[in-house]
C-alpha cells in the first residue's frame, strides 16, 4: 500500500533513532492545526510532557484508518526506528499472487530473528471479507426487509389506486354518456393518478435523500444517494400506479352508461 505524500516528504533510512524526531501528518490533521499555512517545519509533542517534540516533515493524503466508511479522521505517522512497537503489522504489496508471498515473508522474518512470531497472514480480499462480514450481513437483512417493504407498498398502492378509480365509475358513465371517448377517459384517470403518485414520490425522494446522508458512514463502495436505487424504486411505484389506474378505468369504460349511472 502506498499513501501519497501531498506536501513535503515521507520517511527515509536516515530517520533513525539518532536523527531528529519527525512525523508525517494527514490532510485532516494539517487543516485542524494549520488551516491557513503550511505545517512543514512545525513541531508536535505526542503523548506525555516528557515526550520529544517531532518536526512535521510531510503531509499524507487522507485515508481509511479504522473503518472503511469512516469520515476524514486526524492521523499521523512516525518512523518505526524512532517509535518501536513490539506488536506491528507489515503490509506487503506484490504484482504476483499474494498467497505465494506468505511463505517468503515468513522465511525473511525468520532470517532476521528465528524467534519472532509471524501470524495472521491474510490477503487484502480476505482482510476485507473479514471486516465486512458484519456490515454485509446487516446489508443482506436490510435488503430483504427493503424488498418486503417495497412489495407491501406496491400492493397497498395498487389497492388504493384501484379502489379510488372504481369509485369513479359513475363519473366515467356520465362522461361516456356525454360522448367522451374511451381513450380520453383513461388518459384523464391516468393523469390524475400520476399527479398524486408523483407528489408522493417527490416527497419520498426528498426525505430519503436527507435520511441517507445519516447512513453514509455505514456504507462502503456505494454512495448514500445511489442512483440505481433512487431511480428503480420510484419507477416501480409509478408503474404500479399506472397499472392500478388503467385496469379499473378501462373496465369502467366498458360498462353500459345506464348501469354506470346507477353505480354506487
Amino acid at each position: 500500500m502506498i499513501t501519497p505524500i501531498v506536501e513535503g516528504r515521507g520517511f527515509t533510512e536516515h530517520d533513525d533513532q539518532n536523527a531528529p524526531s519527525v512525523v508525517v501528518i494527514n490532510e485532516t490533521l494539517a487543516r485542524r492545526f494549520w488551516p491557513n499555512e503550511s505545517p512543514l517545519g512545525k513541531r508536535l509533542q505526542l503523548g506525555s510532557a516528557k515526550s520529544p517534540y517531532r518536526e512535521v516533515v510531510g503531509v499524507a493524503r487522507d485515508g481509511k484508518y479504522f473503518l472503511l466508511g469512516e469520515p476524514p479522521t486526524e492521523y499521523l505517522f512516525v518512523p518505526l526506528s524512532q517509535n518501536y512497537d513490539g506488536k506491528m503489522t507489515l503490509i506487503a504489496r506484490t504484482s504476483g499472487e499474494p498467497e505465494k508471498l506468505a511463505e517468503v515473508m515468513r522465511q525473511e522474518v525468520a532470517s532476521l530473528d528465528s524467534e519472532l512470531p509471524v501470524y495472521g497472514i491474510k490477503t487484502m480480499p480476505q482482510f476485507l471479507d473479514r471486516i465486512l462480514s458484519g456490515p454485509k450481513s446487516i446489508a443482506a437483512l436490510a435488503t430483504i426487509f427493503g424488498v418486503i417493504a417495497l412489495l407491501m407498498a406496491a400492493v397497498g398502492l395498487y389497492g388504493v389506486m384501484s379502489y379510488s378509480v372504481a369509485q369513479r365509475t359513475r363519473e366515467v358513465g356520465i362522461r361516456m354518456a356525454l360522448g367522451a371517448r374511451t381513450g380520453d377517459v383513461v388518459r384523464l384517470v391516468l393523469t390524475e393518478g400520476l399527479i398524486l403518485v408523483g407528489a408522493g414520490v417527490g416527497i419520498g425522494l426528498v426525505t430519503a435523500t436527507a435520511v441517507s446522508r445519516l447512513l453514509g458512514s455505514f456504507l462502503y463502495g456505494i454512495s448514500p444517494t445511489d442512483a440505481v436505487t433512487f431511480i428503480t424504486i420510484p419507477f416501480v411505484l409509478v408503474l404500479v400506479a399506472l397499472v392500478a389506474s388503467y385496469v379499473p378505468a378501462r373496465r369502467a369504460t366498458k360498462v353500459d352508461p345506464m348501469i354506470a349511472l346507477r353505480f354506487e
